[in-house]
């Protein structure tokens, strides 16, 4: 009788087993599919524009069925949504851990200047992603979306505002709108990035990493200067 309640009891968690690794391998298999979609997406848009990329195109490159591209997501917008607010969300970790914790404000602003400029190179993908959205002369999602990727957007400047409110609490700083400030120095340091492509030419004797470290400091002054 306990034999026949083991053996039983034995099946059964054998049976649970199973179940977990047959979902998990599921789960897996659809992460698999959801980024694969994604990163055709954002493959296809970076070489054909917005306007261009269609769901079918998405289909055929990610190796899935456009019905399958529906059962993740609800068209194209939807999609480039998800891939804008990723990026926020790597760039928000990417400056978050740019500094110590006891770092002063204008160090803080320093380390997040050369981790903006690290972001470019390491995640280039994601950089051109975001540049093209930010360049681009008309809003392209809906209303709700902007809204929430805009929320995404400004969580990842946070780290920049954050340092800025401690330089004013620190009385280092001028009184300044933070969040207008962040994105002053993000559209600065953003904008100076794309002269890496003068490094051989106009930027040949003085340096282009010379000029990125002028671009921080003059920031950093401005803050300072208008006390």
């Amino acid at each position: 009788m306990m034999s026949g309640v083991g053996i039983s009891r034995d099946a059964g968690q054998g049976g649970c087993r199973i179940a977990m690794e047959t979902s998990g391998r599921k789960q897996k298999e659809k992460e698999h599919r959801r980024r694969a979609i994604l990163k055709a997406a954002r493959s296809l848009l970076l070489k054909k524009g917005y306007d261009a990329v269609s769901i079918r195109q998405i289909a055929a490159i990610s190796e899935l069925g456009a019905g399958t591209i529906y059962s993740y997501f609800s068209g194209k917008p939807e999609i480039y949504a998800t891939l804008s607010i990723e990026v926020f969300d790597l760039l928000h970790e990417h400056l978050r851990s740019a500094f110590a914790p006891d770092a002063g404000p204008a160090e803080r602003l320093r380390a997040i200047g050369a981790a903006l400029l690290d972001f470019s190179v390491k995640h280039r993908a994601y950089y051109d992603f975001l540049d093209y959205f930010m360049s681009s002369p008309r809003t392209i999602f809906p209303a709700d979306m902007k809204s929430r990727i805009d929320e995404y957007g400004g969580r990842a400047l946070s780290p920049i505002s954050d340092a800025i409110e401690a330089g004013i609490r620190a009385g280092d700083f001028a009184r300044v709108d933070s969040r207008q400030y962040a994105l002053l120095f993000f559209g600065m340091m953003h904008g100076v990035a794309h002269f890496k492509k003068l490094r051989g030419t106009l930027l040949a004797e003085t340096g282009f990493d010379s000029l990125y470290r002028q671009g921080v400091e003059s920031m950093i002054d401005s803050l300072r200067r208008s006390r």
